[in-house]
């Protein structure tokens, strides 16, 4: 494969965002698209600015694909989590949601049903966040689905409202004109070659964007389901004490 050398497009720090009681503390919670081709002067300035830990939530064949990365290094932490199976969607996906035809709808549903699914991985991943001594960094390739479930998860431990997440994630649609052209440099022909400007993406239906719609969906028929959108992670063993724990670390109270 040839060297990449790919500064993440998507990568957000997700303090200042309200949650019951406080804000998110800045510099200790980070969400991205791959970090694993990131130039080394921008993975140290990321160790040297507090980063200890690096959730992966690809899936095996992506990880395989271009490795951990610059990241690497003695003193940071990684964690392979992967949520779906194979490479950037599961093998379930209809072809309907990679088309023009697919809405918000079909994809909180699609949503729903990853965190339904993969609630084991999720709370491990939310209690690796809850233990780490510094900064988290988690991403998928896109830093959108799996990572926007995942954003979904920690904020609701943390109590912030539907709203808050559902914007949280759809700040990546800001992001997508400059990330469709990163990931083709990674993934070669599994993306689209077209040139995927902001008009292009609209006409290319819900799963290719980041509507804050979708968001809402999965929230709903979560707390439809089960009570809450938390409720599927608790029972895999998302604990009081670790969501006690990450709300230690990741919130600064109100005065």
């Amino acid at each position: 494969m040839e060297t990449l050398d790919l500064a993440p497009v998507n990568l957000r720090d997700l303090g200042g965002l309200p949650v019951t009681g406080g804000t998110t503390r800045p510099g200790v919670l980070l969400r991205s698209d791959d970090v694993s081709v990131m130039p080394a002067a921008f993975a140290q300035q990321m160790i040297d600015d507090g980063v200890t830990s690096v959730i992966d939530l690809r899936s095996p064949e992506e990880a395989l694909m271009t490795g951990r990365g610059p990241l690497t290094v003695p003193g940071v932490n990684y964690h392979h989590l992967a949520l779906t199976a194979s490479v950037s969607l599961p093998e379930d996906i209809s072809h309907e949601m990679m088309s023009s035809a697919s809405t918000p709808a079909h994809v909180g549903a699609w949503y729903a049903n990853l965190l339904e699914t993969q609630a084991r991985q999720l709370a491990l991943g939310a209690t690796l966040v809850a233990m780490s001594e510094g900064a988290t960094v988690f991403h998928c390739a896109a830093g959108k689905d799996r990572t926007g479930v995942f954003a979904a998860v920690v904020l609701s431990a943390l109590g912030a409202t539907a709203a808050t997440i559902s914007a949280d994630y759809a700040v990546t649609a800001t992001r997508l004109p400059q990330l469709f052209p990163r990931l083709r440099a990674i993934m070669g022909g599994l993306m689209p070659e077209r040139v995927l400007d902001e008009e292009a993406i609209k006409g290319m239906g819900a799963m290719m964007g980041a509507h804050a719609e979708s968001m809402e969906s999965m929230q709903r028929i979560l707390v439809e389901r089960h009570g809450s959108v938390l409720e599927p992670v608790r029972r895999a063993g998302l604990s009081d004490a670790t969501i006690a724990k990450l709300r230690e670390r990741l919130v600064a109270e109100d005065a």
